[in-house]
């Protein structure tokens, strides 16, 4: 490449500033594709011309891309020598001319050449922030679209006057950003209107992770019977659904109340220091946001695991075979949906689901082990009568042709 590239990153991704053909050369050594990284130059908070020169001065006028850091992204940044700086914790470096001509083992970052003074660092980190905010707000966006979502409705179902103060932020903070695309600007009197905006959508936030909790709760105390279980995986499918999609609308609007809070920053005269300062706190607010709710995702996918699991086995499916069946199902269904919110998120992770045994499969392995003189299944029968007792009886009494087709032409077995 003819020309250093100026390299900077954070916990959210990579950026690189410097000539587009030394850019895509570098991103090509880096194994990453073009159609994965962000122009910065369609960064909304460099459209005001004021604050694009105020930002970067003539160094606008260079080209950069953005990357989101995702678990490849970081092998990728690890593997060709992109070590963090101990003082701020961020990637900071060149890489290309003067060394050793690609990127492997070529970054600097106690001294690095081109002069990078406190203002420009702090503006780029400033920069690299805002490029997070409106990938993940796209991501929520784009999430929400594919479940089709309909927060208001959740939220008016409540019939709570604290859960309907978030559809007034939402007006808010609307139109603070209309007024910021075309005045460029926001006014005092604007932001003093948001007042405790961000507040309130953190107290629907936690609302809708004590309704997660609430749930996973729930199915964790049907784990002793399947029929409870079916019921309660049922019923909180939908629950569940909704409250995901309260949980993403708040961590979207959060990240939009940060944007105008971080175009807010810039407009003012304050200190890199400071700049640097508030950076990081709004950086490490977001993680503890996004934390909280990928801890009760977790939560939940364990609690399904632990109810549903063994819910397949032999005689379970025979005793109960218009309700094994749907555990499995039901659980499957909620799974997924937990992983494709995560993945909105950035967490993914290999979904793993809960096997499906057909009844005629169940009987099939009745009878080979009658015919094999073996006992293990009439023990496992036994094993199950604590827990199958009710159902059986409720089985017999209501559906007795089923079971005499089931069990007609075996011993019986209890």
């Amino acid at each position: 490449m003819a020309e250093e590239i100026e390299v900077y990153g954070d916990d959210d991704g990579i950026m690189l500033l410097g000539d587009s053909e030394d850019i895509q050369q570098a991103l090509a050594e880096l194994q990453i594709s073009e159609e994965h990284t962000t122009d910065i130059s369609k960064a909304a908070i460099l459209k005001t011309a004021h604050r694009a020169t105020k930002m970067f001065g003539k160094a606008q006028e260079r080209s950069g891309r953005w990357v989101k850091l995702t678990k490849e992204s970081a092998q990728k940044a690890r593997e060709h020598g992109f070590l963090r700086n101990n003082a701020t914790g961020n990637f900071m470096g060149v890489i290309g001319k003067g060394g050793k001509g690609g990127i492997k083992g070529n970054v600097q970052f106690e001294r690095i050449a081109g002069g990078f003074n406190p203002a420009k660092v702090a503006n780029v980190e400033m920069l690299m922030l805002t490029m997070a905010l409106e990938q993940a707000m796209k991501e929520m966006t784009d999430y929400l679209k594919q479940i089709d979502a309909k927060v208001d409705q959740v939220l008016r179902q409540q019939k709570n006057a604290e859960l309907a103060k978030f559809l007034s932020v939402a007006g808010l903070v609307a139109e603070a950003e209309n007024e910021l695309s075309h005045i460029g600007t926001l006014s005092d009197a604007t932001w003093d209107q948001l007042g405790n905006s961000a507040q309130t959508v953190n107290e629907v936030q936690q609302y809708s992770l004590l309704q997660l909790k609430d749930i996973a709760e729930k199915i964790a105390s049907s784990v002793n019977d399947t029929r409870t279980t079916k019921d309660t995986l049922v019923k909180a499918r939908s629950g569940i659904g909704d409250w995901l999609a309260v949980a993403a609308d708040c961590l979207r609007m959060r990240d939009r109340i940060d944007m105008l809070k971080v175009q807010r920053f810039i407009d003012a005269d304050i200190t890199p220091d400071l700049l640097s300062k508030h950076r990081f706190v709004i950086a490490e607010n977001r993680r503890a946001r996004y934390h909280s709710i990928t801890d009760a995702t977790a939560h939940l996918r364990q609690a399904i695991k632990e109810a549903v699991q063994g819910k397949d086995d032999t005689m379970r499916v025979i005793l109960l075979p218009m309700d094994a069946p749907v555990v499995m199902r039901e659980g499957n269904a909620i799974v997924d949906a937990l992983a494709r919110f995560d993945k909105a998120l950035g967490e993914e992770y290999a979904v793993t689901h809960f096997s499906e045994k057909q009844w005629n499969d169940a009987m099939g392995e009745v009878g080979q082990a009658l015919a094999d003189g073996t006992g293990h299944l009439l023990q496992q029968a036994g094993d199950n009568l604590k827990e199958g007792t009710k159902q059986v009886g409720n089985l017999v009494n209501g559906a007795g042709d089923q079971i005499k087709k089931a069990f007609g032409n075996f011993p019986k077995l209890w």
